[in-house]
C-alpha cells in the first residue's frame, strides 16, 4: 500500500514536470537566452516534456501493477531521460 502512494507520488511529480516543460514554461532555466524563444529551444523542451509525460504513465502503471522488474524500468528510464536533460542543459548555458 505504501508502495502505490508512493508510485502515485511520484507520477504526480513526472506529469507535472512534464507539464511544465511541455508548455515551455521552463524556459526560465535558461538564463542566456532571454526573453526570446527560438523554435530550436521550444522543441528541446518538448521532447523532454513527451520523455517526462511517459515516466510518469510508467510510473500511474506501477500504482497498479507492482512488478518489480517493470519498477526497475521505469526508473532507468526517468533516471537517464534526467541525465540526459541535465547534459543537455548545461551544453546550451
Amino acid at each position: 500500500m505504501l508502495l502505490s502512494i508512493l508510485f502515485l507520488i511520484f507520477s504526480l511529480l513526472l506529469i507535472y514536470a512534464a507539464y511544465f516543460f511541455y508548455t515551455g514554461k521552463a524556459m526560465v532555466l535558461l538564463t542566456s537566452t532571454g526573453k526570446e524563444t527560438t523554435p530550436k529551444t521550444a522543441a528541446f523542451f518538448k521532447f523532454y516534456g513527451r520523455l517526462f509525460f511517459i515516466g510518469g504513465l510508467g510510473s500511474l502503471v506501477l500504482v497498479f501493477y507492482q512488478l518489480t522488474l517493470l519498477a526497475f524500468a521505469v526508473l532507468l528510464f526517468v533516471m537517464l531521460t534526467m541525465l540526459f536533460f541535465i547534459f543537455s542543459l548545461n551544453k546550451r548555458m
